[in-house]
C-alpha cells in the first residue's frame, strides 16, 4: 500500500511542551511536558533595531541595524478536568503564580515542535488566563517570553518520522589532550547518516571541562581527566565518548 505524505499540516501537528527549570541545564528528552488540549499555538520572532542612518548612507535610504531578537510563544485551549493534560496545566498554573521552584521567577523552558523545525529557548512566563463563559466551553491562554540562558535560542530539523533508526553514534576525537583555558569543537555523527543527527552533550567532571549542550564546544577549565559524551536525541540508548585530558597552561 501507499504512504501518502502531505504537502501541509494543520495546527494540530505541532505541539507545544514545557519543562520548569532554570536557563543554565538543558532539560533531558523524558522530561518534556506537553501542554494540553491546545487549539492555537503562535510562535513569534522579531528583531528590534537601531537607525545608524548618516551622511554617508547610499541612495538616501534609511540604514537600520539589527540589535536584539525578541521571541514569544503563545497559544490557548480547553480547560480539562482529568488526564496527563490536566496535570501539567495544573502545575505550570501554580508555577505561574508562585515560581518557588525558580527562585521567585515564572520561567521555564518551552520547546515548540512544528513538522520541519523545533525551537527550543527558556522563557519568562509573561500572561495566563482563564476564560469560564458560563453558556460555553471554559478556556485558557498563555504567553511567554524568551529570556537569557546559556543556551539561547536552539533551532533544530524536527526527526523525520520516516528516517531510518539510529545504530550508533561516533565521536571525533576519541581522545583529545587540552590546555587549561583552551576550547575545542568536539564533532559527532548519528549513523547511518540519513538517521536523525540531533545531539546532546554533556560532561562527566565540569570542574574539569565543561561541554556546550548543543554544539559539542568544550571549554578546559582545570587540570585533570574528564569524558565527554554525545547522545543522540533520537535516541538515548545511542551514545559515543571522547576521552579528554586537561594539563596546566
Amino acid at each position: 500500500m501507499a504512504v501518502c505524505k502531505n504537502k501541509k499540516y494543520v495546527g494540530r501537528d505541532v505541539v507545544l511542551e514545557y519543562v520548569i527549570g532554570c536557563g543554565d541545564v538543558l532539560p533531558a528528552a523524558n522530561e518534556w511536558k506537553r501542554f494540553g488540549a491546545m487549539r492555537t499555538k503562535e510562535f513569534t520572532a522579531e528583531w528590534d533595531s537601531t537607525d545608524a542612518t548618516a551622511d554617508d548612507s547610499i541612495g538616501s535610504l534609511r540604514e537600520n541595524l539589527a540589535t536584539f531578537l525578541s521571541l514569544t510563544m503563545s497559544g490557548d485551549g480547553t480547560l480539562t478536568l482529568t488526564g496527563e493534560g490536566a496535570a501539567n496545566l495544573k502545575e505550570m498554573t501554580k508555577h505561574f503564580l508562585n515560581p518557588v521552584a525558580t527562585s521567585g521567577q515564572p520561567v521555564a523552558w518551552f520547546r515548540m515542535t512544528f513538522p520541519d523545525l523545533t525551537f527550543t529557548a527558556f522563557m519568562l512566563l509573561t500572561s495566563f488566563s482563564r476564560s469560564a463563559p458560563f453558556d460555553d466551553v471554559a478556556t485558557y491562554s498563555m504567553e511567554a517570553t524568551a529570556t537569557a540562558s546559556d543556551f539561547g535560542l536552539i533551532v533544530e530539523d524536527t526527526p523525520d518520522p520516516d528516517a531510518p533508526a539510529v545504530t550508533s553514534v561516533q565521536v571525533v576525537p576519541d581522545t583529545l589532550p587540552l590546555e587549561v583555558g583552551q576550547t575545542y569543537d568536539v564533532e559527532a555523527v548519528a549513523l547511518p547518516t540519513s538517521a536523525s543527527q540531533a545531539i546532546t552533550w554533556s560532561s562527566s567532571d565540569t570542574e574539569v571541562a565543561t561541554v556546550n549542550a548543543v554544539t559539542g564546544v568544550v571549554i578546559a577549565v582545570d587540570a585533570g581527566t574528564a569524558t565527554i559524551t554525545a547522545t543522540s536525541s533520537a535516541d538515548p540508548t545511542k551514545t559515543d565518548t571522547c576521552a579528554l585530558t586537561v594539563t596546566a597552561a
